[in-house]
Formats: structure tokens, C-alpha cells, sequence
């Protein structure tokens, strides 16, 4: 368990994951399984010289997406490389706010799985996501 500040949010949070890999490393993902939500608190190493969270720290926040959605497989350590992203930019992240991905899993087949996310900040839309990953379960979710 990672010892970041629990997000003050409804639902049950917990901090299972650490993306301590590559320039825009987020650090702490908090998860709601039962919510398919995901959370980051935007951090000082994810923004630009306005304050905001940059394009390329919120797009690998929005790549995270099938976190919260692959718990049908009961295996939290699934590796799911992403075939596809797209990130629309809403509005701005502000230092010190929570993100919240609002997750919903489209459709599985043997070989892929499909999601879209839209993501808040303080509960106002500021990106909005859909991605596509490899699913190497070769599980329909539904």
C-alpha cells in the first residue's frame, strides 16, 4: 500500500498502483473498483510553468484507464499494452486538484479490450478519453 493522501471522495479508494516509470511518472494511482474510477492528485512533476497539468502527463493519466476496468479478470498484475489513445482536451488541471477518471469498459473481445474515460477536476470535465488494449487473457468481460 502507498502511503499518498487518500482522495476525499466517495467510494472505496485504495492505492494499489505506482507509476514510477518514465517522465511522467504519476506516482500514486488511487482505484475505485466498484466505481471503475481512477484518481491522482496532480503534482508538481505533472505541470507546465502555468501551474496546469501538462498534455502529456494527463494523456498517461488517461492510458491508465484499463486499471479500472480489468478487475473482471481477477488479476490485478494483467498486462495490457495499449493498441490505441486518444485524449480531447477539455480545460485545465490545476496544482493540487484531484483527477477522476470516470471509466467504462465498451466491449471485450479474445484479443482486445475497449474503454473511454472522462476526466475530471473538482468535478468539472477537462479531458475526455477512449483507448483500446491488448487483452492477452483472451477473456470476454461480457
Amino acid at each position: 500500500m502507498l502511503t499518498d493522501t487518500r482522495p476525499d471522495l466517495p467510494g472505496d479508494w485504495t492505492c494499489d498502483f505506482n507509476t514510477g516509470v518514465g517522465q511522467w511518472s504519476l506516482g500514486g494511482l488511487w482505484l475505485d473498483r466498484q466505481g471503475a474510477r481512477l484518481s491522482v492528485r496532480v503534482a508538481e512533476r505533472h505541470c507546465n510553468a502555468f501551474g496546469v497539468m501538462h498534455g502529456g502527463a494527463m494523456a498517461t493519466f488517461a492510458d491508465a484507464q484499463a486499471l479500472a476496468v480489468r478487475s473482471y479478470s481477477g488479476e490485478g498484475s494483467d498486462h495490457t499494452p495499449t493498441v490505441s489513445l486518444s485524449v480531447d482536451y477539455l480545460g485545465g488541471a490545476r496544482l493540487g486538484t484531484w483527477l477522476v477518471a470516470d471509466v467504462t469498459l465498451l466491449r471485450t473481445t479474445r484479443a482486445l479490450i475497449f474503454t473511454q474515460a472522462l476526466i475530471t477536476a473538482d468535478g468539472k470535465p477537462v479531458a475526455r478519453s477512449s483507448a483500446i488494449y491488448r487483452n492477452f487473457q483472451g477473456k470476454d468481460a461480457q
